[in-house]
């Protein structure tokens, strides 16, 4: 199967006057995660990778599928990538990370992203943290957010993850199924600012995860590029910094917020 085959996009951002540039080919989830990876790779996780490659002399092509699929390419070497992906135990033999010793180097992380616990309101489930209270459903959790997955078993908490997005996991609570759901929080939000749900779900104000996210490679790549990886991780922590780069994530960050208040 080719890449092509797998996907209706496919992007290549080629750096400048660099002839025969090793190629790095990142699978991303077709639902995106605004704003830092969309679909048509504009995010501002995306602009930083496309930013930190050119330094460092790679070619970027992007290609669009599920999440879980995203994942089963990079296992199996027909991706090289997944430009926005937490550390957890069960992605760990999918992936290699930018490392600090024994541990996950978070200086040169893409960003930090944070998921939340939605309510039905009405339910008197809390979560504090660091263990849920009065909880009497399972969990809902969207299809492949491995990291979630093994937080919750980690807990020792039951989980319903059939529902393949945070919006039918929204549905699934006011239809009674469960009293409680986890998410990414701004994919959240937005579906909070939606007449269907509003004042009818609310988010908890602990956040159930807060993590740093990786531009994370395939074995194979790494294994073949390991000093040109190396840098481009070095390039994307050192950009990541930058007054300029905080500020465009900023702005980012605000017109999503005021977009899902309208």
């Amino acid at each position: 199967m080719t890449r092509l085959a797998v996907s209706a996009l496919a992007l290549t951002f080629l750096p400048c006057c660099l002839a025969g540039a090793v190629t790095l080919h990142l699978c991303t989830m077709e639902s995106g995660n605004p704003p830092f990876i969309t679909v048509d790779a504009t995010g501002v996780v995306d602009q930083l990778i496309r930013q930190a490659a050119q330094e460092v002399g790679i070619a970027v092509e992007y290609h669009v599928a599920p999440l879980t699929r995203c994942r089963e390419e990079v296992r199996n070497n027909i991706a090289d990538g997944f430009p926005y992906t937490p550390y957890s135990p069960s992605l760990a033999p999918v992936f290699v990370y930018p490392m600090r010793g024994a541990g996950i180097d978070a200086a040169r992380a893409v960003s930090n992203g944070r998921t939340t616990v939605f309510r039905r309101v009405g339910s008197k489930t809390e979560w504090d943290g660091r263990r849920f209270a009065h909880l009497s459903t399972p969990v809902l959790v969207p299809f492949g957010m491995a990291m979630l997955q093994d937080r919750l078993k980690a807990l020792e908490i039951g989980m319903d993850n059939s529902g393949k997005t945070m919006e039918a996991n929204f549905v699934k609570m006011l239809a009674g199924r469960s009293d409680v759901a986890v998410g990414t929080e701004y994919h959240g939000r937005e579906l909070l600012a939606l007449p269907q749900y509003a004042g009818k779900i609310e988010e908890l104000p602990v956040p159930f995860t807060d993590a740093p996210y990786f531009l994370g490679t395939s074995h194979r790549f790494y294994q073949a590029n390991p000093q040109l990886v190396e840098q481009l991780w070095d390039a994307i922590g050192r950009i990541r910094r930058t007054p300029a780069f905080q500020a465009t994530q900023r702005k980012a960050l605000e017109e999503l917020a005021k977009s899902q208040k309208k």
